[in-house]
């Protein structure tokens, strides 16, 4: 049986203005190279991308400033969101997922 899963750190955390927090995130995904994603959905229920990463490239959401980082250990399988320095505008709900879907090639 294949399983996939994603587990996170405690979904509600308060850091002081100006601190480091990181997000945990580990996978358990059947394929070696995930698409891994943060997402935040906003106290104005707004949605945003924050973060992709796999293994070899990772790209950031325009609003991150370079104060958001990730931090991707192959061997833990984990894809922690640091976010320094913390500020107000910071304020959300952070989701860790990913995507296993692979492309098979098709026969001719």
């Amino acid at each position: 049986m294949l399983c996939d899963k994603v587990t996170q750190s405690s979904p509600d955390q308060t850091v002081a203005s100006g601190s480091e927090v990181v997000l945990l995130c580990t996978y358990d995904a059947v394929y070696s190279n995930p698409d891994l994603f943060w997402y935040r959905i906003r106290p104005d229920y707004s949605f945003q991308f924050v973060f992709y990463g796999d293994n070899s490239r990772s790209q950031a959401a325009d609003f991150t400033q370079g104060r958001f980082s990730v931090k991707h250990i192959l061997t833990q399988k984990a894809f922690h969101l640091v976010i320094s320095p913390v500020r107000t505008e910071d304020s959300a709900t952070y989701y860790c997922a990913f995507s296993t879907m692979m492309q098979v090639p098709r026969k001719s």
